[in-house]
């Protein structure tokens, strides 16, 4: 296995610049997760280290070897696609052994070798099925199962799931986790979904436009993000954000709108002292929907420094929670909250944060204060 170094990588459409100078190492046998929205060049860094797509600048390196000039086929990577790319007159065990007999394996290796990935997706019973005959779970294995006969260096995955339905997404999901930590190998997984990402990556690099904002694991990610582009795409529903302004009363600093007012814990200013800088400045408050509660059933202290009143436009029962919609100074914010909430829609009512949670941007950079 190796590890994977991204050094200025670059990648340019004519006027267009899809990848912009990305630094990155991929170490060995981690699961690494590439996430953003569609266009930030998250597949297009995939197929660049797989030599799908050519490079304008930078330099791969896969174990010490640079892969710059080395074409697909020698770089001892496997590559899953969305699609799965199986050979539709191929049954399945031809299809998982197509690769080796290119390269000339001794047939009794490609026989050991295809059982014993079939073992290990489960799919020993439909060896002699075609694709047409197969679920999509079940192609996607056999996308798999065709990559880990190679027992390439690196696997690459191309939002492999993005085809399947929910439930089965959620199942493959954890398939991937188990067949990663039996295989010990080096995974580069692209997705949009940021379920997945979190569920999976033991690292997560989220990229916008083509420039990394951050890369970490999961729980920091969604603890300590890094700019407010982050904190909105990490999290399900995604992080509100209030216009406000910061305003120090005696040794005491709030954050202050139009119609609400809350404490910052003086914890929070003293580890981030800078916030004392932004003193009657523009700044975004954030919250997550989970910290945010109906007063009327919070297990919080519900006092003056962090509740405020809002007014509920939209109510949506979830079973074990239910989501509101509603309003704070005149912009839409979402409450997870207890599913003995009474709230109706029209209500106007009182919501208790957790403050001790809350982050605050600056209002110009969107970059994290705290």
């Amino acid at each position: 296995m190796a590890k994977v170094t991204l050094k200025d990588l670059t990648k340019r459409f004519g006027d267009v610049v899809a990848v912009k100078g990305i630094d990155l190492e991929i170490r060995d046998k981690e699961f690494l997760v590439l996430v953003g929205p569609s266009g930030c060049g998250k597949s297009t860094t995939l197929r660049m280290i797989a030599g799908l797509e050519e490079i304008s600048d930078g330099t791969i390196e896969i174990g010490e070897t640079i892969v710059n000039d080395i074409p697909p086929k020698d770089r001892d990577i496997a590559m899953v696609f969305q699609n799965y790319a199986l050979y539709p007159h191929m049954d399945v065990y031809n299809n998982m052994a197509f690769g080796l007999k290119l390269r000339k394996f001794p047939k009794e290796d490609i026989e050991h070798r295809v059982k014993e990935a079939a073992q290990i997706l489960g799919i020993e019973n439909l060896l002699d099925r075609r694709p047409k005959q197969l679920s999509g779970g079940q192609r996607q294995r056999v996308a798999l199962g065709r990559a880990i006969v190679r027992e390439p260096k690196v696997f690459l995955m191309d939002e492999p799931l993005s085809n399947l339905d929910a439930k089965l997404r959620v199942q493959m999901r954890t398939e991937l986790s188990k067949l990663h930590d039996r295989l010990q190998t080096t995974i580069i997984y692209v997705t949009h979904d940021q379920v997945e990402a979190m569920t999976m990556g033991d690292r997560i690099v989220v990229l916008k436009d083509g420039v990394i904002q951050q890369v970490d694991d999961p729980l920091t990610l969604y603890n300590k993000p890094a700019n407010m582009f982050v904190a909105g795409f990490i999290g399900t529903p995604p992080m509100n954000f209030i216009n406000g302004i910061v305003v120090k009363e005696g040794e005491n600093y709030f954050v202050s709108g139009e119609s609400f007012r809350v404490k910052i814990p003086a914890n929070l200013v003293q580890k981030h002292a800078r916030i004392k800088d932004y003193v009657d400045k523009e700044v975004v408050f954030g919250i997550r929907p989970e910290d945010i509660n109906d007063s009327s059933v919070t297990d919080l202290e519900v006092t003056a420094d962090n509740s405020v009143t809002a007014d509920v436009e939209v109510v949506e029962p979830m079973g074990a929670e239910i989501n509101l919609y509603i309003n704070i100074d005149g912009q839409s914010v979402v409450a997870k909250v207890d599913a003995g909430s009474k709230a109706r829609v029209s209500d106007s009512i009182k919501v208790t944060m957790d403050i001790s949670k809350m982050h605050i941007f600056d209002a110009e950079t969107e970059v994290a204060i705290f």
